[in-house]
């Protein structure tokens, strides 16, 4: 999952920054590519184990996505705004738009995971 994110998010943001050069976009790509394999899964981590903390589950799947969001949306910025990215808001977008989609549907899924074994 990691490694998938990492090549998505990296090519997204490549094409975001590729007017300002091959170097530049291709610094932005890698930047986001390690930040992504690197702390998706902490992210993930993160967003599993509130999906399944409170009895309540809209509680619980609503801070599973907005709580991991704004961590990686603040991290994936202060990267990009590190030397090298000419566009870091536009390249914190992707995972903007992207990142909230994956943790539903992960916090989803541990969630159902949880039910079964209650069952």
């Amino acid at each position: 999952m990691g490694f998938g994110g990492g090549l998505f998010l990296a090519l997204i943001v490549f094409f975001i920054n590729y007017d300002h050069g091959l170097t530049e976009a291709l610094i932005a790509a890698l930047k986001q590519g390690f930040y992504t394999f690197l702390a998706g899964g902490t992210m993930m981590r993160i967003s599993e184990n509130l999906s399944i903390r409170f009895h309540s589950v809209m509680v619980s799947i609503s801070l599973a996505v907005v709580i991991p969001t704004i961590l990686a949306v603040t991290f994936t910025f202060i990267i990009h705004s590190a030397k090298g990215t000419p566009e870091p808001l536009n390249s914190t977008i992707p995972t903007m738009v992207f990142a909230p989609l994956g943790f539903l549907w992960w916090s989803l899924r541990k969630r159902k995971q949880l039910n079964s074994l209650l069952d």
